[in-house]
C-alpha cells in the first residue's frame, strides 16, 4: 500500500535540501515532489504540482495555489479531506513549501518521517497554534499569498547565544632590581709596635793614674734610631654580585561567568505534524 508523507518547510530552499538528503538515503527523486507558491520554482515529477486546467475547457491554469489544492484533491478526494490539508495550504500561502514523498511500506514510512524532521520539517500543529494566536481562523483560498516582507515579519528568529571564555597571556611590569656600584670609605685603625734607639751618656767618677792612651784625642759617634709606621694599601676582590634573570612558571585558574541564551521549544500532544488517512491508497501527510 502506497503512502504519501508530507513535510512542511519554511522555504522552498529548505524543502530542496531535505529532498537532496532523502535522495542520499535511497529515496528515488521520482517519488518526491516540492510544492510551493513560487511559480518560478522547480518542482518534482509529480504531475499534481504542474499547471492544470479545470473542467477540460482549456482555461488558463489555476496558479500556484490552485496546483496545491488540486494536489490534495487528487490525494484525498473531495469528501475525505483531513483538516490538516487547509493548514498545509495556509503554510504554502505564508511562504512555506511542502515536500511530498511516496513510500511503499511502514518501515520506509517511519524512516522518511524521521528524515524529514531531521532535515528541518516544522511541526504544523505548533505553527497553526502560533497563527491562531495572531487571528488565524482557517484557510481562505481567496486570500493573497504573503509577500517577502510579510514572510520575514512573521518569522522572527530567536538566536541562541553562548559566550566562550578565552584566556590569554600578557606581560606586565611587576618591578625589578637596579644594581649600583659606588666607592665607599670606611675609617680603620691598626696598632703597630715601634722601636726607638737613643744615645745615652753616663758619667762615672773614677780615680786612677792616666796612661798614654788616656792622653790621645778621639771621638765616638752614636746614632739614634726610631721606627715610624709605613702605610700601604692593597685592594682585593672579596665578593662578586652577579646580576641576571631567572624564570619560573605557575598555574592560575581563571574563574568567570559566561552568558548564553536558550530557546525552549514545547511540543503539543499528538503525532507531531503527521496524520494518516486510509482510502483506496493510504496517504500520510506529516
Amino acid at each position: 500500500m502506497t503512502q504519501t508523507i508530507i513535510g512542511v518547510f519554511n522555504s522552498f530552499q529548505d524543502a530542496e535540501v531535505a529532498q537532496a538528503r532523502l535522495e542520499t538515503e535511497g529515496v528515488a527523486r521520482s517519488d518526491m515532489s516540492v510544492h510551493t507558491n513560487d511559480a518560478g520554482s522547480s518542482f518534482g515529477t509529480d504531475t499534481a504540482t504542474r499547471d492544470v486546467t479545470t473542467g477540460g475547457t482549456g482555461e488558463q491554469h489555476e496558479g500556484a495555489m490552485g496546483r496545491i489544492e488540486h494536489f490534495f484533491k487528487n490525494l484525498f478526494g473531495d469528501d475525505d479531506r483531513p483538516e490538516e490539508v487547509d493548514h498545509y495550504q495556509e503554510a504554502v500561502r505564508r511562504g512555506g513549501a511542502l515536500l511530498s514523498v511516496d513510500v511503499q511500506d511502514e518501515s520506509a514510512s517511519a524512516r522518511v518521517r524521521d528524515a524529514l524532521y531531521a532535515a528541518g520539517a516544522v511541526d504544523i500543529d505548533s505553527r497553526v497554534a502560533q497563527w491562531r494566536g495572531a487571528g488565524y481562523t482557517g484557510y481562505d483560498r481567496s486570500a493573497p499569498a504573503y509577500t517577502a516582507d510579510q514572510v520575514a515579519a512573521e518569522r522572527q528568529a530567536f538566536p541562541v547565544v553562548q559566550e566562550s571564555l578565552e584566556v590569554g597571556k600578557r606581560v606586565v611590569h611587576t618591578g625589578g632590581v637596579r644594581v649600583y656600584s659606588r666607592l665607599t670609605e670606611t675609617p680603620v685603625s691598626e696598632s703597630v709596635s715601634l722601636r726607638e734607639e737613643h744615645a745615652s751618656i753616663e758619667r762615672r767618677a773614677v780615680d786612677r793614674p792616666a796612661t798614654a792612651a788616656d792622653l790621645k784625642e778621639g771621638f765616638v759617634e752614636i746614632k739614634e734610631t726610631a721606627e715610624q709606621p709605613v702605610v700601604a694599601k692593597t685592594a682585593r676582590v672579596v665578593e662578586e654580585v652577579v646580576v641576571g634573570k631567572e624564570g619560573s612558571n605557575r598555574t592560575e585558574t581563571v574563574n568567570d561567568t559566561v552568558r548564553g541564551t536558550e530557546v525552549e521549544v514545547e511540543r503539543t500532544a499528538g503525532l507531531e505534524g503527521a496524520s494518516t488517512t486510509t482510502s483506496d491508497t493510504k496517504k500520510t501527510p506529516l
